[in-house]
């Protein structure tokens, strides 16, 4: 008995189908629960839910609450005391007591103090200039987790965006290479194709569908990255309504460098702690100084006294003033040591300062040529897209005149995917050089607010 052996195009074709109809219902079963997210609001989710920025923010908060005179030493010190006492003393039955009476007094005893430090070598003002400094260090290190995550999410936000145009890239094959295998199997049906042809284009097909199943994956992986930096679920869907759009045009190098030196936070964070040094400097030196300082006291003792019929009130109170003026005349050397190991720390803020320059500068012309190269590669990509449809388009007009055989009409294809993949890839590589030329320009820490 002779077993009938499937048609292998047809059980190719079948499972091919299956899969696709499992991508596709899986897609259409997320439509559901997908919100709609721009830009934008995938920048604001980041900022909001990111526990880095959270950090920096509440560290900038406690710096901000320590920024006060008070701190700074140059507001008095105000204290309040109170106290009261009662005694007995029973003398009755003592006949050695020369007031043989039950004794009691009473007693409140109420007072202030004040302590004024009134000069200490301007050391309170450098304090102050010192915590204002601190304070703006902190600011600046959560400008600077804004601005790294700001700009993680954008790139991720674009690169799902790209992920998504090449499945779109793969579809678009897969509806040509499923056109053709319809034409060839009509065309062997009447004899005037080969079997060889016919496999050519079903094995072409096979091969874009699988591409476009992984493609898949890779759009998930995608989505599942940007998920993590907005702090969402990883199973969170969404419906992407940002057009995927190629950057402004940049021509001015010598503008963008001025606005990267006078605006980058890396920069401005390290002229902030070359100013703090310099400050440490002014402190180090008031120590060289007199000190003046103001303690008062004033106090208020109210009593009474009854020995039997005999009662007394009374109410003694005391003031004073102390203005004091201390010198440090000698203490080992550790001013002059602390004056030479602040001016030591300026020199060496200024390094880190120059060196900061120095590397924000190497880095912004690695990004400029970066964006540069990216921006002539995406439009030399464009235009040969463009030649490479026109190119298919001849082709499949070839191939329907015999001109061209599957192999020829398959090579041309396939340089339209890798040519509109290139495409894809050099505009999502010039789209994250432009982000980071955004991200040292500063301009995101004047424009960013978080919410």
């Amino acid at each position: 008995m002779r077993m009938i052996m499937p048609n292998p195009l047809i059980s190719l074709r079948s499972i091919l189908i299956l899969l696709l109809f499992v991508s596709f219902s899986s897609q259409e079963s997320s439509l559901f629960s997908q919100e709609t997210l721009r830009l934008e609001d995938a920048v604001t989710r980041s900022l909001q839910n990111n526990l880095g920025i959270r950090l920096a923010r509440q560290q900038a908060e406690i710096s901000a609450i320590g920024n006060a005179w008070g701190a700074a030493g140059a507001l008095p010190q105000i204290g309040l005391s109170a106290s009261g006492s009662n005694a007995v003393s029973d003398q009755s039955q003592n006949p050695t007591s020369f007031i043989q009476e039950k004794l009691e007094s009473e007693s409140i005893n109420v007072g202030g103090q004040l302590n004024w430090v009134l000069f200490d070598g301007f050391g309170m003002f450098a304090n102050k200039r010192a915590l204002d400094r601190l304070q703006e260090q902190a600011e600046g290190q959560a400008a600077l987790v804004i601005e790294q995550t700001a700009s993680a999410t954008m790139q991720a936000y674009n690169n799902v965006l790209v992920q998504l145009a090449l499945r779109d890239v793969l579809s678009a094959a897969m509806g040509v290479s499923r056109a053709r295998l319809d034409w060839m199997e009509v065309r062997q049906a009447t004899g005037s194709a080969s079997t060889f042809d016919r496999l050519q284009f079903a094995n072409a097909l096979l091969t874009d569908s699988l591409a476009w199943l992984q493609q898949n994956a890779s759009i998930e992986q995608s989505t599942n990255a940007l998920n993590r930096l907005m702090g969402e679920l990883a199973e969170s869907q969404w419906k992407f309504t940002t057009a995927l759009n190629a950057p402004k045009s940049r021509n001015d190098f010598g503008e963008l460098r001025s606005e990267v030196f006078s605006n980058a936070t890396v920069i401005q964070n390290a002229l902030i702690a070359q100013e703090l040094a310099g400050v440490g400097v002014q402190q180090a030196r008031a120590r060289l100084s007199p000190n003046v300082s103001l303690n008062a006291s004033q106090n208020e003792q109210s009593s009474r006294f009854e020995a039997g019929d005999f009662s007394a009130d009374g109410v003694t109170k005391n003031l004073s003033a102390n203005l004091a003026v201390n010198f440090n005349w000698f203490n080992g050397g550790a001013t002059r040591r602390a004056i030479q190991q602040a001016k030591m720390q300026v020199a060496m803020a200024k390094m880190q300062a120059e060196d900061q320059r120095r590397e924000v500068d190497r880095l912004l012309q690695d990004v400029w040529s970066r964006w540069s190269s990216a921006e002539q590669t995406h439009l030399i990509s464009m235009q040969l897209t463009d030649n490479s449809r026109r190119s298919l388009e001849i082709a499949q007009e070839r191939l329907t005149s015999g001109a061209i055989n599957s192999l020829d009409f398959r090579e041309i294809q396939m340089q339209v995917i890798n040519l509109q993949q290139q495409q894809l890839q050099t505009l999502n590589a010039w789209q994250a050089a432009d982000i980071e030329l955004q991200r040292l320009s500063g301009l995101w820490t004047i424009e960013t607010q978080l919410p």
